[in-house]
């Protein structure tokens, strides 16, 4: 067909599509061999098997993210535009995940899960140089840093739990949107 890494990344590319819009559980290595136009050998040839593909589709999320997240610091220096614009890559990039997705990997692949959210704890605490900038020149409040990163990222721990949002009847970017708000603005009245 191609080469291994262009069918490796075919493959991801077609269970992506699938995993991302119906969930781990019923995408099946047929359903994927079919929409290669290969037989389930092939894809055996690159993938041990479905969870191996999760696995590579969840690095190669992350790969997505740094990149992306990378770019933003590269092009603007201003702290509060960079920390937007990471929470705003994160919400495009991440949202359409968790409706099937990692519902589903939270409960099918636990250790998969886990190591997403290690990941996402640590992307996290990252945005605590942005807030540590965002004090030093003025834009925000003198905080500690530190404090306001484990309040955002013990919010964003607590919503983004896929029973949570089934529970609140909440997707994903409207909880994340809440926490930024809350986040961002409080919790009290204008005049109080």
């Amino acid at each position: 067909m191609a080469t291994d890494h262009s069918l490796k990344e075919k493959i991801l590319d077609v269970a992506q599509a699938r995993m991302v819009r119906f969930g781990y559980r019923k995408v099946t290595m047929d359903e994927i061999a079919q929409d290669l136009r290969v037989s389930k050998n092939t894809i055996y040839k690159v993938f041990i098997g479905k969870e191996e593909i999760a696995k590579g589709l969840v690095k190669r999320l992350q790969e997505d993210i740094n990149r992306g997240l990378g770019d933003l610091e590269q092009r603007d220096k201003d702290p509060l535009k960079v920390f937007s614009n990471s929470i705003l890559l994160l919400r495009k990039t991440l949202g359409p995940w968790f409706e099937h997705f990692f519902k589903e990997i939270a409960v099918e692949l636990p250790d998969l899960w886990k190591e997403f959210l290690r990941y996402r704890n640590e992307k996290i605490l990252e945005i605590r140089s942005l807030v540590e900038k965002g004090i030093k020149k003025g834009a925000l409040r003198k905080i500690s840093a530190s404090v306001a990163v484990q309040a955002y990222l013990g919010s964003v721990k607590a919503i983004i739990a896929p029973r949570f949002l089934e529970q609140e009847h909440l997707s994903f970017d409207e909880a994340l949107q809440a926490v930024l708000d809350i986040w961002a603005h409080g919790i009290l009245r204008k005049g109080r």
